[in-house]
C-alpha cells in the first residue's frame, strides 16, 4: 500500500510540475508581445477606460501613443489615425524588437486577443469587408485590433515611410498587407455562439470625430 501511495504522490507531483510548466510557457509566449494602443489628448478619459478595461478583462497591459486630433487643416478625417501612428508609434513598435498588437482606442474584446493563429499579421477586430474581396473592394474597415509578427513589424515599417502620402489607417492597413504577400494573414471570425460580425470583439459606443455620423455598439 506505501509503495502504490508513493507512486500517486510522485505521479501528482509530475503532473503539478507539468501544469506549472505550462503555464509558464503560455505567459512566456505572451510577455513579449506589447499592445501598443494610439488615440490623442482630447479622448484621454475614454482611453483609459479602454486601457483598464483590457487588464481587466483580460490580463494585458497596454501603452497609449498619443497622436493628433483633426483641425480639418494638416490633419483630416481621412488621415489623421495614419499620420499619428506613424509619427508617435510606429518607431516604438521596430524599437521593441518583438511582436505587437496594435488597438484603437475603442476596442473591446469578446474573445481572448491572443488565441490567435500562428500568422505574420492577424487582423482580429473590424467593422466589414475582406483582403479576398474583388479589387477595388479588397479592404478591410474598420483596424480595431491588429496583430503584427517581428518581421512583419519591420515590414511595416519601411512600407509606411516609403509612402508619401496618409490615407484612412484600415486603407493603409490593407494595402500593406496586399503589397506584402510574402506575409501570412489571417482575417479572424468570431467563435461565439451565436457570432458576431466584426472577428473577436467590437467598437464600444463613443462619439467619433473621425466619422460622426455612426454610433458603434455590439454588432448583431
Amino acid at each position: 500500500m506505501r509503495r502504490n501511495s508513493t507512486k500517486r504522490k510522485s505521479r501528482t507531483k509530475r503532473n503539478n510540475r507539468t501544469k506549472r510548466n505550462n503555464r509558464t510557457k503560455r505567459k512566456s509566449k505572451s510577455e513579449n508581445i506589447k499592445f501598443f494602443m494610439i488615440s490623442y489628448e482630447g479622448n484621454k478619459d475614454f482611453a483609459k477606460v479602454t486601457q483598464k478595461t483590457l487588464k481587466k478583462e483580460w490580463g494585458y497591459s497596454s501603452k497609449i501613443y498619443w497622436g493628433y486630433k483633426i483641425d480639418n487643416k494638416k490633419y483630416k478625417q481621412n488621415n489623421v489615425l495614419y499620420e499619428g501612428v506613424k509619427d508617435k508609434m510606429l518607431k516604438a513598435m521596430l524599437k521593441h524588437d518583438g511582436p505587437v498588437y496594435y488597438i484603437e482606442d475603442d476596442i473591446r474584446f469578446l474573445e481572448d486577443p491572443l488565441k490567435i493563429p500562428k500568422k505574420d499579421i492577424v487582423w482580429s477586430v473590424y467593422r466589414k469587408g475582406s483582403i479576398e474581396n474583388k479589387p477595388p473592394h479588397n479592404v478591410i474597415t474598420g483596424s480595431q485590433a491588429i496583430y503584427f509578427s517581428k518581421r512583419a513589424v519591420k515590414a511595416l515599417y519601411k512600407h509606411m515611410n516609403e509612402r508619401k502620402r496618409g490615407i484612412h489607417i484600415d486603407s493603409y492597413f490593407s494595402e500593406f498587407i496586399r503589397d506584402n504577400p510574402q506575409l501570412s494573414f489571417k482575417q479572424m471570425k468570431s467563435r461565439l455562439t451565436p457570432p458576431i460580425k466584426t472577428g473577436l470583439g467590437y467598437e464600444e459606443l463613443h462619439e467619433s470625430l473621425i466619422d460622426p455620423n455612426r454610433s458603434w455598439k455590439i454588432p448583431k
